[in-house]
């Protein structure tokens, strides 16, 4: 059942301070915690988690019991789930892995896993719903005291929960949740990129900022999965973690292609790896501009549409590099482009989210698909798609680009395989309310090849801009002049994006409707000639019918003629026989009397030879008699075949 529509109405009619304040929980102090850290929410197939820092604890609310329990309050629906251990440090974010068991979250100074409790019930809930439960969490700390933790996301492995660390002392490391004192695997950086090992690691935290990782793929052949670092100098290192061994293989720093001055005048802020393959990552620039970049590790192989805007000036030397596919500019949409985070869509590949201070855009990668289904069939070199990325503003928080906003957005997550319901996107905004918003992907190819012209109209109505969700409070805060230039850009707006679409959807029906009319004429006109023609074959069957009767009744009457004939002239009239005949006559009644007669010797032998064997007398022969017998035996043989075949002429000849 889709409870997408139950789920917006129930969520945004309702915010989590009511919960709050019913769970005797400090406002004020969760109420900040949620304006001042981002990334607290998260979620899984049936639940719904937020994160408060300053009280470690989260608040999970259970979808099934939200939309299916329609005589329960709102805020039986939410559990509070309690860590054992407070954690310690700054906060950077919270990751679910992919099974929803365990949630991540990652501090500077250690990283904590919170496993989550049984569901049982019939809301399916945790613990069967108690409002109070504590958590075990597991805790891991950096090896060394004076060095902590930049990033930790999980791995891509997913038979296996695996964590993936990045360290201010230059270091990769993965954890089991099982061994959380030791990694069991270890990359460092100081060995490929010539960093001095005693030198103080504190100096180092400026080094690396960031990484992500890739879905795995074969390389060498081997089960491999990509591992992308982000260092501070805006160079995007290459470390490949291989599934059955315990090394990893440096690829090196990433070279995006073709040049770019943009990368030369930028500096690089955020990336995120798109889930997929071929891997594709989506690089921010301090100057607002966002690459999509194809990693490519045989650049001796480039025979596909992606490396034919290579400059002449493109050197490759490298075995690996960051193809550039398209580049567009955040600017001219976004006014602040400091505070700029991507986010991943899990319920898509070929999408992301840009959140920003003045709202939430998407990103959709439509020419990423066909790459993807041109990969999967290892068939690049008829790639060449020219469709170009859609950006579409969701959610805006300060519609008039004013200087400072009361509204912005704290967090968000995509409800995507919750049953039947649709794509949902929940975001939190700083007042601690929920804004959900439908972003089921659709594909208009189908649509397109089933019905061209519905394609075409669906084309025409497609606007260039887009309508996003309004998140501010615009009372008293426009002066008479800015409410005119408000006015003239809507009603600009209506007209170029609707009203004019409309009037070129209308012509084109109008058109369509013209051709349609003539041709239901000459279906019409067709239709009545098929009837005139379809009389004269029925006039014309009536009278093949009686003429079929006719000559079926004299057929009859010669049949039964030539029966009368044909009994008559051998019964009344007997045709008399020649000489010849006569003979031959005479000659196959002796025949068949000498056959009798031959038959009768025959049988007569055999009883004979049936009396001796059941006296049992063996008789007795010599040779010379026995000689005879075989003689006269041949020649009867011989005799009778004769008669034989002097039968058979005979017959072939009366016959």
């Amino acid at each position: 059942m889709d409870y997408s529509s139950s789920l917006k109405t129930i969520l945004e009619k309702h915010d989590v301070l009511e919960v709050i304040e019913e769970l005797k929980l400090d406002k004020e102090t969760i109420l900040s915690s949620i304006q001042t850290n981002p990334n607290t929410l998260c979620s899984n197939d049936s639940f719904l988690f937020i994160y408060f820092e300053q009280n470690a604890s989260f608040l999970a609310l259970s979808l099934n019991h939200l939309c299916k329990a329609k005589d329960s309050s709102f805020k039986q629906s939410f559990q509070l789930l309690q860590l054992n251990e407070a954690p310690v440090g700054h906060f950077f974010k919270c990751l679910i892995n992919q099974a929803g068991t365990y949630i991540l979250l990652v501090y500077d100074k250690s990283i904590y896993c919170v496993e989550l409790p049984l569901k049982w019930g019939k809301y399916d809930q945790f613990d069967g719903g108690r409002p109070n439960i504590i958590c075990k969490t597991i805790k891991f700390n950096p090896r060394s005291r004076n060095s902590m933790f930049l990033d930790a996301i999980w791995h891509k492995k997913s038979e296996e929960n695996l964590i993936v660390c990045l360290t201010a002392d230059s270091r990769i490391r993965i954890y089991r949740l099982s061994k959380p004192l030791t990694p069991f695997k270890e990359f460092h950086f100081s060995n490929s990129l010539g960093i001095v090992t005693n030198k103080d690691f504190s100096n180092l935290e400026t080094e690396f900022l960031c990484l992500d990782m890739g879905t795995r793929f074969e390389l060498n052949d081997k089960i491999s999965y990509p591992i992308f670092v982000q260092r501070a100098d805006s160079v995007i290192e290459c470390v490949i973690d291989y599934e059955t061994t315990h090394n990893f293989e440096y690829i090196g720093p990433l070279c995006l292609k073709p040049y770019h001055e943009e990368i030369e005048q930028s500096n690089i802020e955020s990336f995120i790896c798109l889930p997929g393959l071929p891997t594709c990552l989506a690089v921010l620039l301090s100057n607002g501009y966002v690459y999509h970049a194809v990693l490519i590790t045989n650049t001796k192989d480039l025979n596909f549409d992606l490396a034919s805007s290579f400059n002449e000036d493109d050197d490759i030397e490298e075995d690996a590099i960051l193809c550039v596919y398209e580049t567009f500019n955040l600017t001219e949409n976004i006014q602040d482009t400091q505070s700029i985070n991507l986010f991943k869509d899990p319920s898509i590949n070929s999408r992301y989210f840009i959140k920003h201070s003045n709202g939430l855009h998407s990103v959709h990668l439509k020419w990423l698909m066909k790459l993807e289904e041109a990969y999967s069939i290892n068939d690049l070199t008829d790639f060449s798609e020219i469709e170009t990325s859609e950006l579409t503003n969701l959610i805006s928080t300060n519609p008039l680009f004013k200087q400072k906003s009361s509204n912005f957005l704290t967090g968000l997550t995509v409800i995507y395989d919750f049953g039947k319901t649709r794509t949902s996107l929940i975001c939190l905004d700083n007042q601690a309310k929920f804004i959900c918003k439908n972003i089921e992907y659709s594909n208009e190819k189908n649509c397109e090849s089933e019905n061209k012209f519905t394609g075409y109209v669906v084309d025409l109505l497609k606007r260039e801009a887009n309508m996003p969700l309004i998140l501010t409070n615009l009372e008293n805060e426009l002066s008479d002049n800015e409410l005119k230039l408000v006015s003239q850009n809507i009603v600009n707006l209506i007209r170029n994006e609707y009203i004019e679409r409309q009037k070129k959807v209308i012509f084109e029906f109008q058109k369509r409707k013209k051709i349609l009319k003539s041709r239901e004429k000459l279906q019409y006109e067709s239709i009545a000639d098929i009837n005139n023609k379809l009389n004269e074959l029925s006039k014309d069957k009536e009278c093949l019918n009686k003429l079929h009767e006719k000559i079926a009744e004299k057929q009859k009457l010669l049949e039964n003629r030539m029966e009368n004939s044909f009994r008559k002239l051998f019964e009344k009239n007997k045709i008399s026989t020649n000489e010849n005949e006569k003979k031959v006559y005479q000659e196959i009644k002796t025949i068949s009397n000498n056959l009798k007669e031959a038959q009768n010797n025959i049988l007569s032998k055999t009883t004979c030879l049936n009396q001796i064997q059941e006296k049992h007398e063996q008789p007795s022969y010599d040779e010379n008699e026995l000689v005879q017998i075989k003689k006269l035996l041949k020649n009867e043989s011989e005799k009778i075949n004769e008669l034989i075949k002097k039968v058979d002429i005979l017959k072939s000849t009366v016959g």
